[in-house]
């Protein structure tokens, strides 16, 4: 008498899905709290150090250097900018916009395997690219909601506006 191989059923399907919904919803969890309530760096309201960092890479992605004006997204301090849009925004927006921060650096570790300011400007500027062509349109509103921020960093800028020729110069002053 031969054995048969073991049978899978519908109850076996289920609870693996169940204990990979589980495994996964604790993960990011997980990930969430590494982040969630970490204190200011020196000198900002609302934004830790490597926060700062996230969003300085990710204007240097939008602005690289070497263009015209010759000042890059690195360069404008738009880490400061949105510090101070985080910490006059009625809340959850502020944590909403840094779990966006941090989503797109977890997912660079995944897609690229390596954090987003590990990875070279052109990199950066690839994976910018392809989130805000996304076929989701929650990753690409998450994305563009976020780099319209950055782009009102750069965009105030006071060598921004003169090298744009902006007579009325308004918003943020650093």
């Amino acid at each position: 008498m031969t054995e048969s191989a073991p049978r899978f059923t519908r109850r076996h399907l289920l609870a693996i899905a169940a204990v990979t919904g589980a495994a996964g919803s604790m993960a990011t969890g997980g990930r969430v709290w590494t982040w969630w309530d970490r204190p200011a760096t020196e000198g900002y309201r609302m934004l830790s150090a490597d926060e700062v960092e996230l969003v300085d890479s990710l204007c240097e992605a939008i602005f690289p250097p070497g263009g015209t004006p010759a000042i890059s997204g690195r360069d404008v301090g738009a880490a400061r900018y949105l510090d101070d849009v985080l910490g006059d925004v009625v809340e959850p927006m502020g944590d909403l916009l840094r779990l966006v921060l941090h989503a797109l650096d977890d997912w660079s570790r995944v897609t690229r395997f390596k954090g987003w300011s590990a990875l070279s400007i052109e990199e950066r500027g690839e994976a910018l690219q392809s989130w805000t062509r996304h076929g989701s349109h929650l990753v690409r509103g998450a994305v563009t909601g976020l780099v319209i921020f950055i782009v009102g960093a750069y965009t105030t800028h006071p060598e921004v506006q003169a090298a744009a020729g902006w007579q009325f110069p308004c918003g943020y002053r650093r």
